[in-house]
């Protein structure tokens, strides 16, 4: 009988003992300050997850898109956190159009629900260089040039198009280029120079500065360069990255003909900025000319 009494005694103190701590965690999650630490707490999480993407190659992105791991939705808005929280100290991309890159993420994931693939880029964030380089709607200042702040281009240049189209990128904006390209550093007097993220005392070079930047940070995964003198290659080199100049016809490259003395010249490429060599290739893939099969005698 003593046994079971004082079973019963100490099932009654944990009981107590539990509405007691159930109390307590009730009364703390309506305290202000509670509440304002587990906000905190979740800010920092979602900063976290955004990290975790951000160094991800895009085939890896990709992969797990396919495999249904990611929504191209949860993508995009974790490297949006992560633009906004980094970019304004590198000064990468100067045009940003998140509602756009939103409401295309939002289609890709109808797409992938459906059971479509738009290409081996589905949902993957990508960026265009504020040169030669065009989107719809877009403004185009040709490398930071001031008269041409509010300059709008309504339509394609074939990377991005390509890019897009056959590849399935979301891209979110456009990134930091010297004025016309033509200089070895990123700057202009639009919007002032890149900074390397490995030193924010130094320059990212040029001309393709912004892109190198955005994909040595983990802003993006890939983004657009040109090159005629170095343009990809010596902001690659500086930051870290890999940049590919395709040969000359690789990808297509349209512009008013005898603008600027490039377009009817072997001296202007257009090429992809990553961190791996897998993820050129697959930019490559998806933007190149087509090829039509010669017909048989």
């Amino acid at each position: 009988m003593a046994v079971a009494a004082n079973a019963s005694r100490l099932r009654k103190t944990k009981q107590s003992r539990l509405r007691r701590q159930e109390l307590f965690q009730c009364q703390m999650r309506l305290r202000p300050e509670v509440v304002q630490k587990e906000e905190t707490m979740s800010s920092v999480s979602r900063s976290l997850h955004s990290d975790e993407l951000a160094y991800l190659t895009a085939h890896e992105l990709a992969a797990r898109i396919r495999r249904r791991d990611l929504s191209p939705v949860d993508v995009v808005d974790a490297f949006i956190r992560r633009i906004e929280a980094r970019n304004p100290s590198l000064n990468a991309l100067v045009y940003l159009d998140f509602d756009g890159a939103r409401a295309r993420a939002k289609e890709a994931e109808r797409a992938l629900v459906a059971g479509e693939s738009w290409g081996p880029l589905h949902g993957i964030p990508s960026a265009l260089k504020d040169l030669f380089d065009f989107k719809p709607g877009w403004p185009a200042s040709l490398g930071g040039i001031r008269a041409l702040k509010h300059h709008v281009v309504n339509g394609y240049c074939v990377f991005c198009e390509r890019m897009e189209k056959r590849g399935g990128a979301v891209f979110l904006g456009k990134t930091n280029s010297p004025l016309m390209g033509f200089r070895g550093t990123c700057d202009n007097y639009l919007f002032g120079p890149t900074r390397n993220p490995f030193n924010l005392a130094k320059n990212t070079g040029g001309s393709s500065g912004g892109s190198a930047a955005a994909v040595a940070d983990g802003l993006l995964p890939i983004a657009e360069g040109t090159d005629a003198g170095g343009s990809i290659r010596i902001p690659s080199a500086w930051c870290g990255v890999y940049g590919y100049k395709a040969s000359f016809g690789r990808v297509p490259f349209l512009v008013r003909p005898n603008a600027f003395g490039v377009a009817d010249s072997p001296f202007l490429f257009e090429g992809p900025i990553t961190r791996t060599v897998e993820d050129a290739a697959i930019a490559l893939n998806v933007s190149p000319a087509l090829i039509r099969e010669i017909p048989s005698a």
